[in-house]
């Protein structure tokens, strides 16, 4: 373990570190992460958490289906936990009545669940740049997909989701989404909490949210992702649905906010909770 790490860092990023150790080599027949408990719980508003806590990250993969005369589904977690998170949405919806399946950029954890599109009459959502710079580029991965500029909007029945640019919020073709009926944000990797906790929080876990950015890093400059949690903070949203940890009330948002405007948490040198050295 590091000697860097602090008390915050070595709890959460012990199974990352102990993966890092025992997978040199990944073969192709190789689906992670597998064997991971999933639970379903209706947040509000026909929202629902679709959430496994994946102990070798030390952090839970949520999905959100929203169910509309349209439903879309927010994220679909890796390949490895595609078919746990599948039987939850049949928990809600017949799986061909599903019209979105949305991912905020271009990561496994997002979208490696895209055997949704094979099962299901479902059309791909995604960022303009996660279109122009990957989808329209890999061999074997095109897909019929719409993709989504700043401002622009979708209505899905009764509600009306608009999509927000966040670049370098993580990656290049990060986006968000905002659902403007119900005030509910989806951040993505903002407003990160480790551990397996409630489904609904107004508790303040930011301390171990930036501990963790720190360890893993995740963001190389905090400047952009001050810029977009400033923006953020203008929505006023309602309900907040972080891809990882819990939901987080309105009364609580302004606490995580204080804490990525006021604090360091960008690229120092550490990744996945191990020190890149300096070559000199």
């Amino acid at each position: 373990m590091p000697k860097s790490l602090s008390g915050y860092e070595k709890i959460y990023l012990m199974p990352i570190l102990y993966l890092n150790l025992i997978m040199p080599e990944v073969s192709r027949t190789f689906y992670s992460p597998k064997d991971v408990d999933v639970e379903i719980s209706e947040i509000k508003d026909g929202i629902y958490r679709i959430s496994g806590m994946v102990d070798m990250h030390g952090i839970t993969f949520n999905q959100f289906l929203i169910d509309d005369e349209k439903p879309m589904l927010i994220h679909t977690g890796p390949v490895g936990m595609y078919k746990k998170i599948e039987e939850k949405v049949k928990e809600v919806i017949p799986l061909q009545k599903l019209a979105y399946v949305s991912f905020l950029h271009f990561e496994s954890d997002e979208w490696g669940g895209m055997a949704f599109l094979d099962s299901a009459d479902a059309k791909l959502v995604c960022s303009d740049l996660s279109s122009k710079l990957n989808l329209a580029g890999w061999h074997g991965m095109s897909a019929d997909h719409v993709s989504f500029w700043d401002n622009e909007t979708l209505n899905t029945g009764k509600r009306r989701f608009r999509f927000i640019m966040t670049p370098h919020v993580h990656h290049w073709d990060s986006m968000m989404i905002y659902e403007e009926t119900t005030k509910s944000l989806f951040p993505s990797d903002l407003f990160i909490q480790p551990g397996n906790n409630k489904p609904v929080i107004s508790e303040d876990l930011s301390e171990s949210m930036i501990a963790l950015y720190r360890a893993v890093g995740i963001f190389a400059s905090e400047e952009p992702v001050r810029r977009t949690t400033r923006r953020l903070i203008d929505l006023s949203p309602n309900m907040v649905y972080p891809m990882h940890g819990s939901c987080i009330d309105s009364s609580a948002f302004p606490k995580y906010t204080d804490a990525i405007i006021k604090n360091n948490f960008a690229y120092t040198g550490m990744l996945l909770g191990q020190k890149l050295e300096d070559i000199s």
